[in-house]
């Protein structure tokens, strides 16, 4: 083996952790080549003296760091991605009217594009218009309904005395 292999396999054969008969070729070349060997040591001291170095991980955050869910990507439920889908749909229709409608790129587009405007803002004034009349007329029944159950009573022949001290009638 020529030297650049053995140092590719240097820190596995320190850990023991390749097949014997690789380890007995490293053993081999370490016997014959003084550099591999010194190497081999300057390495294992390194591992040595890292072991001092090593720092107390508080519990609180080893604790923390034990309990990382393995989980890699939790599912979203149905609708938070169908949000981003009509969220995404909405970006590219204000894009599309930032570009045909405020701008003169695209005449045509624009002139065609204020017109669809023009109507969809007649469209909701007109439904805003059928709504308030409904509205009203819904108000109309109601106070008309009410009126009637109030003038029932007087149509019964039940007067009702006058602030003036006198009765109605």
């Amino acid at each position: 083996m020529d030297c650049t292999r053995i140092e590719d396999l240097l820190s596995a054969f320190i850990e023991n952790d390749l097949p014997e008969r690789t380890m007995r070729e490293v053993e081999a070349h370490l016997q014959e080549c003084p550099s591999c060997l010194r190497l081999k040591e300057t390495i294992e001291e390194l591992v040595d003296l890292s072991g001092e170095l090593e720092e107390e991980v508080p519990f609180f955050l080893r604790n923390r760091l034990y309990n990382i869910p393995d989980v890699a990507e939790v599912e979203e439920p149905f609708r938070y991605g169908f949000l981003k889908w009509v969220a995404a749909m909405l970006g590219t229709f204000v894009l599309f009217l930032n570009l045909f409608y405020f701008t003169n790129i695209y005449p045509s587009a624009n002139k065609t594009l204020h017109m669809f405007v023009s109507n969809v803002e007649k469209f909701a004034v007109e439904a805003g218009a059928v709504i308030e009349r409904v509205k009203d007329t819904n108000t109309n029944i109601l106070v008309s309904m009410l009126k009637d159950g109030t003038e029932s009573d007087e149509l019964k022949g039940n007067s009702r005395p006058d602030t003036r001290g006198g009765t109605n009638g």
